[in-house]
C-alpha cells in the first residue's frame, strides 16, 4: 500500500487551542480516485498529520478536507509506482482577522468571513441596538448577570466577545428591533468565547445574526459540530482516529464539557456500552452544575433497561431540568426521547417535567452544537418570537405557512404568565416548520395538537438582578 501523508497548517486558528496536543483541532479527510470513489478516510490535526494508505496502483488521488460547515477543500496529488506522498491543507487564502478565524469552518461555506482581504463591510451599524444579557443557573434559578466581557472586538464583518465563566449553567441572550429574542447556550468553567455576524444565507428561515460559540475545546466541539449537522461519517473519522470519544470521556474529572461530548458521540452511534456504567453516574454526580451530565446518564439507564441504579431514569430527566438547560444541542433530542420514553410509564407523574422538554424542542433555534432557543425568559422556551428593546417587546410577525397551520388548528401560543402565587402555562407541540427533525431511533411520542393547561404551585424561578443590556454598538474598532 501506498501512505499518503496530510498535514494540516491553519496557523491562524492556533489561537484557539486550549489544552496543547489534546486540544488540537482535527478535520476529516478522505481520498478518492479518479471516479470519486473512497479509498481511504482519517482526521489531521494541526498537531498530527494524517497517514492515508492508498493501493499501489493508484496513480492519482483526490484528497478532500471537509469542515462542519459542509465546505470542502480539495486537492490533487499525482502518485509515481508506489512512492509515498505528502501534501498540506493551508489557510493562506483565509480571513487575516486572526480573532474570527475560528469560527470560519462552522460558519457557511460562503461566509464573507473567510476573505482574505481585511476590508469587508457589511453595515454592521445596523444591528448596534442589538442587545445583550447574559443569565446564570444558581440554586435552581435563572439570575441576571452584568456582562462584563474580558475583551471585545470588532471590524466590518463580526464582533466578538471574551468572557471567563464559573462552573454554572449559562445562557447568554440576544434581541432587538429586528432580531428575535433568543437565548445561546454558553459552556462554564474556563474561558469562552462568542462571534457574532451578520446571516450568510439567503433562507428568509435564518435568523439575522448568527451566533458561533466556543470554550477552546477544538477537539470536542469539532465532533459535536458535525453531529449537530448529521454529519456522521465525518464525525466518525474524528472519533474513529483515535478513538476520540472514549479519550474525552476519560478526562472527565478533569473536562466534563468535554466528556459529554464524547459520551453524546457514543449515544448516537449506539456504541454507548463501551462505557461502564460508573463513568455516566460519576458524570452526573460530580458535576451538579451540568445538565448535560444527567442526561447522558439518564438516556444510558433507559437504553439498557437499568432498574438497579440508585439513580432512576425520571429522577435523572428531573434533575438535569432543575440544572438549567443543556450545553449542546445534541442534549435536545436526547431530552425529547427520555421525555417520550418515560412518559409512557409515568402517567401518574406530574407532566411539567415532560412539558418543559416539548417546549424546548418547539422553541429550537440554530447556533451550531450550542443549544438555542426563542423566548422572552430563560426559563421559559416559547416558539412564539419577540423583537424589540427589553423594556418594549412586540411580536414578531410569523411566517405565513406557520400563521395559517395555527389558525387552521385554532390553537394558540401562550407563554407562561406569572401571578402571585401560581402560573398557568399553555403549551402546543406544534413545530415549526424549520426545526430540525428528530434523529432518535429510540420510541417517539405520537403527536399533540391539543392545549394543555397544566397548574404549577411555585412562581415564576427568574430573578433579574438589574435591568442591565450590553449592546454591540458599544463594541468599538
Amino acid at each position: 500500500m501506498t501512505q499518503l501523508t496530510i498535514h494540516l497548517a491553519y496557523r491562524s486558528l492556533q489561537s484557539n487551542r486550549r489544552r496543547g496536543a489534546d486540544g488540537d483541532m482535527f478535520l476529516p479527510v478522505k481520498a478518492l480516485d479518479e471516479d470519486g470513489s473512497i479509498l481511504a478516510e482519517g482526521a489531521a490535526g494541526l498537531g498530527q498529520p494524517a497517514l492515508l494508505s492508498v493501493p499501489d496502483a493508484t496513480a492519482q488521488v483526490f484528497v478532500r478536507l471537509t469542515w462542519p460547515s459542509g465546505r470542502t477543500q480539495t486537492q490533487r496529488i499525482s502518485l509515481d509506482g508506489g512512492t509515498d506522498g505528502e501534501l498540506t491543507f493551508s489557510d493562506e487564502s483565509l480571513s487575516s482577522n486572526e480573532w474570527s478565524a475560528w469560527a470560519i469552518p462552522r460558519l457557511n461555506a460562503r461566509t464573507p468571513l473567510a476573505a482574505a482581504r481585511g476590508d469587508i463591510d457589511l453595515n454592521l451599524q445596523r444591528f448596534d441596538n442589538v442587545w445583550l444579557r447574559l443569565w446564570r443557573r444558581q440554586d435552581g434559578v435563572w439570575q441576571q448577570t452584568p456582562l462584563r466581557p474580558d475583551a471585545t472586538y470588532r471590524n466590518g464583518a463580526a464582533w466578538q466577545l471574551d468572557l471567563t465563566l464559573e462552573q454554572a449553567a449559562w445562557l447568554l441572550q440576544l434581541g432587538g428591533s429586528k432580531v428575535p429574542w433568543r437565548f445561546v447556550s454558553l459552556p462554564g468553567g474556563g474561558p469562552a468565547r462568542v462571534l457574532f455576524t451578520p446571516k450568510d444565507s439567503n433562507d428568509p428561515r435564518s435568523e439575522p445574526l448568527k451566533v458561533v460559540v466556543t470554550s477552546f475545546r477544538s477537539d470536542a466541539e469539532t465532533l459535536l459540530e458535525f453531529l449537530a449537522r448529521d454529519a456522521m461519517r465525518a464525525a466518525d473519522a474524528l472519533a474513529g482516529s483515535q478513538s476520540l470519544a472514549h479519550h474525552l470521556f476519560a478526562e472527565k474529572f478533569e473536562d466534563p464539557i468535554s466528556a459529554v461530548a464524547g459520551a453524546y458521540y457514543l449515544l448516537r452511534r449506539g456504541d454507548w456500552e463501551r462505557i461502564p456504567r460508573d463513568w455516566y453516574e460519576n458524570l452526573s454526580r460530580e458535576f451538579r452544575w451540568l445538565p448535560d451530565a444527567s442526561i447522558v446518564h439518564c438516556v444510558r439507564l433507559l437504553r439498557e433497561g437499568a432498574g438497579s441504579s440508585q439513580e432512576s431514569p425520571l429522577k435523572l430527566l428531573e434533575q438535569s431540568l432543575q440544572r438549567g438547560w443543556p450545553v449542546f444541542e445534541e442534549g435536545i433530542a436526547l431530552l425529547q426521547e427520555a421525555a417520550a420514553t418515560l412518559r409512557q410509564v409515568a402517567w401518574s407523574h406530574d407532566s411539567i417535567v415532560f412539558d418543559q422538554v416539548q417546549a424546548l424542542g418547539t422553541a429550537k433555534s440554530w447556533a451550531g452544537a450550542a443549544t438555542s432557543f426563542f423566548g422572552r425568559q430563560p426559563d421559559t422556551p416559547a416558539a412564539r418570537q419577540w423583537v424589540g428593546m427589553p423594556n418594549a417587546p412586540r411580536r414578531r410577525r410569523l411566517d405565513p405557512l406557520l400563521s395559517a397551520a395555527i389558525r387552521d388548528k385554532g390553537l394558540e401560543d401562550r407563554e407562561m404568565i406569572g401571578s402571585n402565587d401560581k402560573r398557568i402555562v399553555s403549551i402546543t407541540s406544534l413545530e415549526r416548520q424549520h426545526t430540525t427533525p428528530q434523529r432518535r431511533l429510540g420510541p417517539v411520542s405520537p403527536p399533540r395538537v391539543a392545549v394543555e393547561r397544566i397548574e404549577l404551585s411555585k412562581p415564576a424561578k427568574i430573578r433579574a438582578a438589574e435591568e442591565d443590556e450590553f449592546l454591540l454598538g458599544s463594541i468599538k474598532r
